[in-house]
Order: structure tokens, then C-alpha cells, then sequence
């Protein structure tokens, strides 16, 4: 079989168009770019919900455990002094008209009472005549007596 100089002309051609093909295919379409760019959104935005929703959570649970861990150190300021102190600060600080043998403080390893998690003070009151320690977080949005309080009971 002979090859004339058109048949040459058109094989060539053909693989001159090959090459090209190939050569245009070996990136990605804007198309391409903006669809695993949308992907990539939608997978963010899920997983900040879910850290967001976790961290609630976790700021609930460290409401709770400071709430306990005041009221065990009023029930032992109680044991000590026979009453419950005035003020949360009672724990940390030797109350006016005190000695220092009968108040057996502090209570508390920090100097100072923590603020719970959103940084609000915690609510207090005790009943000496009943036994019972009333210690509640305003909750996130900081307001005592809504619905995000955080109790403390139990």
C-alpha cells in the first residue's frame, strides 16, 4: 500500500487532533471547579453546626459540674460553721466576725468564685432550716428565669 502525500496529510491529521484532544482535557472545567467548591461549602456549613451544637452542650455539662461542686462546698462550709454561708464568696474569703479556726476555709482552690460558662455570675441562696442550697446559671442568654436556666438541682 502506497501512501500518497493525502492520505499522509490526513493521518497526520488525525493524530494531531488526538494530541490536541488530550491536551485540552488535562485540567478541569470552570464547571468542575465550581461544583467541588459548592461541595466543600455544604460540608463546612454541616460540620459548624455540629461543632456549634456540641459546644452548647459542653458549656451545660460545665454549668452543671461547677453548680455541684459549689453546693458540696456549702454543704462542708455548713459542717464546719453550722450554717451555709451568706454569699458564694464565704467559700473563698473568711466572712466579717469570723475566726479563722471556726471557718476551716477556703473551700475552693481558685481565690475567687468562677462565673459560669457564658461569664454571668451564679445565683444563690440557702436554707439553713431546711438543709437546702439553691445555686442556678442564667444560662446563655443571661437572664435568671428563663428557659435556658441551668437549675442545678439534684
Amino acid at each position: 500500500m502506497r501512501f500518497t502525500e493525502a492520505k499522509f496529510k490526513k493521518v497526520g491529521r488525525v493524530k494531531l487532533n488526538r494530541t490536541m484532544r488530550r491536551q485540552s482535557r488535562q485540567g478541569f472545567t470552570l464547571l468542575e471547579l465550581l461544583l467541588v467548591m459548592a461541595i466543600l461549602v455544604i460540608l463546612a456549613s454541616l460540620s459548624t453546626v455540629a461543632v456549634l451544637s456540641m459546644q452548647g452542650n459542653a458549656q451545660n455539662k460545665a454549668a452543671f459540674t461547677q453548680i455541684s461542686t459549689l453546693k458540696t462546698q456549702c454543704i462542708n462550709y455548713k459542717l464546719s460553721t453550722l450554717s451555709f454561708p451568706k454569699k458564694l464568696e464565704d467559700l473563698v474569703t473568711l466572712p466579717a466576725g469570723m475566726n479563722q479556726s471556726s471557718w476551716g476555709g477556703p473551700y475552693l482552690s481558685e481565690p475567687k468564685i468562677p462565673k459560669d460558662p457564658w461569664q454571668n455570675p451564679y445565683k444563690y441562696s440557702a436554707k439553713d432550716a431546711t438543709d437546702e442550697v439553691f445555686i442556678s446559671s442564667a444560662g446563655k442568654d443571661g437572664q435568671h428565669g428563663t428557659a435556658d436556666d441551668i437549675p442545678g438541682k439534684g
